[in-house]
C-alpha cells in the first residue's frame, strides 16, 4: 500500500470511528456533557500576534482589516492568571490568522506557560520559516507539547504557488532540522506535518525533496475542504484541486463554542477561535481580558445566549455564513464525556494533567 493511501485510509477510518461512537453516543444526554464544559474554558487560545510571513491562497489573512499587532505582557499574563485560576489545561498558540513565531517573545512565552503546574499542552500550528529565529532546538527544550507544520509541500514551485512566499528552502531545512533533532530527543513531541497541496496527494508524497522528510515517518495529514471565510475566497481564487466546505445547517450550537475562547493582541476574547472570528469582534466577541474575568466571560448570558441562537433566526451573520461550523459530535463520544469530566474536576480545584501523549494529528482541543 503506498504511502499516500494509508495516509488517506487513515484519516478515513478516524472520521468513520469518530462519527460511529458519536452514533452510539446519542443513547445518551447531551445536556450533562455541556454542563460540565460550560463550567469553565476547557482550553485557552492566545494569539500572540495577528501577523503572518506567509499570504497563502486559501487563508483569509488576506483579507483581514484588524490592524497587525502583538500581544503585550499586560495582556498575556491577565489571560494567563485567569486561565490558571480556574484550573488551567490546555493553551493553543495558533492565531486566527497569523504565524504565532513571528512574536520575537514566542520562546520565553511557552517557557512561562510551562511554568505553570496545571497547564498540560501547549501546541501550535506554524508555517516553520522562522523556526531557526529562535533556535529549533530551544523550540523542542521549551516546553511546547506538539507542533503542526503547515506547508504545500516540498516542492518549491508549488510552494511559492499556494503559500506565494520565496522561502521554501528555509522553510525545507529548518522542517528537516526539527525531524532530526526531534529523533534524538528521549522523548519526542508529536510533530506532524499538514498538507495543503494544489496538486494530487499521490504525486506530492513522490516529490524529491520529501524523501528526506519522509524518512523520518512523521506524522502527515491533509485537508481535503476549505474554508471561503464567509465568501471571501472565491471558487476561481483556489486552485482546482481545493474544494470549498459547505455547510446547508447548523441545527446546534457549533462545538467550537465549548472548547475555549481565544485572546486577541490587544485583550479582546472571543467565543470563537476560528478563521470566522477574524475580523468578528462585534459578532463573537465576549469582553476584554483587561476588563473582565476569563470565567465570568465563559459563564456569561452573552455567550449562552450565542450558542442558544443556533437553529434560530436570531443567529449572528458571521456564524450563520461560517462554513467552519462542526455540530457538537465530539461531544457524543467517549473522548468528549471524558473531556466534560476532567473539566468538572478542574472545577473543582482538582490538578488535572492528562496522561495521554497525543500521538495523532492534533488541530487542538
Amino acid at each position: 500500500m503506498s504511502y499516500f493511501n494509508s495516509l488517506f485510509l487513515n484519516k478515513v477510518s478516524r472520521i468513520v470511528t469518530r462519527k460511529a461512537d458519536a452514533l452510539l453516543g446519542r443513547v445518551r444526554p447531551l445536556a450533562p456533557t455541556l454542563e460540565g464544559m460550560g463550567l469553565r474554558p476547557f482550553e485557552l487560545h492566545l494569539e500572540l500576534t495577528n501577523l503572518c510571513n506567509a499570504d497563502c491562497v486559501f487563508c483569509p489573512y488576506q483579507f483581514q482589516q484588524r490592524k497587525t499587532e502583538f500581544m503585550s505582557d499586560r495582556v498575556f499574563e491577565k489571560a494567563l492568571g485567569d486561565f490558571v485560576k480556574t484550573g488551567g489545561g490546555s493553551v493553543g498558540l495558533t492565531p486566527v490568522v497569523g504565524d504565532a513565531l513571528i512574536d520575537p517573545h514566542f520562546l520565553g512565552r511557552v517557557k512561562r506557560l510551562r511554568s505553570e503546574p496545571n497547564i498540560d499542552r501547549i501546541w501550535v500550528t506554524t508555517n516553520a520559516i522562522l523556526l531557526d529565529k529562535h533556535g529549533i532546538q530551544e523550540v523542542l527544550a521549551s516546553g511546547i507539547t506538539h507542533m503542526n507544520i503547515s506547508t504545500a509541500g516540498f516542492d518549491e514551485a508549488m510552494y511559492v504557488r499556494v503559500y506565494r512566499n520565496k522561502s521554501y528552502r528555509r522553510m525545507r531545512e529548518n522542517v528537516l532540522e526539527l525531524l532530526r533533532l526531534n529523533a534524538q530527543r528521549s522523548t519526542p513531541i508529536p510533530i506532524a506535518i499538514a498538507l495543503r497541496p494544489d496538486r494530487p496527494l499521490d504525486d506530492v508524497m513522490k516529490d524529491p525533496d520529501f524523501q528526506a522528510i519522509l524518512a523520518y515517518r512523521p506524522q502527515l495529514d491533509f485537508t481535503w475542504a476549505y474554508t471561503s471565510a464567509n465568501g471571501r475566497i472565491s471558487r476561481d481564487a483556489l486552485p482546482p484541486i481545493m474544494k470549498l466546505r459547505t455547510v446547508h445547517r447548523r441545527p446546534e450550537s457549533c462545538v467550537n463554542l465549548w472548547n475555549g475562547p481565544i485572546v486577541l493582541p490587544d485583550g479582546t476574547v472571543m467565543a470563537c477561535s476560528c478563521v470566522a472570528a477574524m475580523d468578528a469582534a462585534a459578532d463573537l466577541g465576549i469582553g476584554n481580558i483587561l476588563q473582565s474575568n476569563l470565567l465570568e466571560m465563559w459563564q456569561s448570558q452573552e455567550l449562552k445566549k450565542l450558542r442558544d441562537s443556533f437553529g434560530t433566526n436570531s443567529l449572528n451573520k458571521t456564524c450563520a455564513g461560517c462554513d467552519m461550523y462542526r455540530d457538537l459530535e465530539f461531544y457524543r463520544t467517549r473522548d468528549g464525556r471524558q473531556r466534560a469530566r476532567i473539566n468538572r474536576a478542574r472545577h473543582s480545584g482538582l490538578v488535572q494533567i492528562s496522561s495521554s501523549k497525543y500521538t495523532r494529528p492534533f488541530s487542538g482541543g
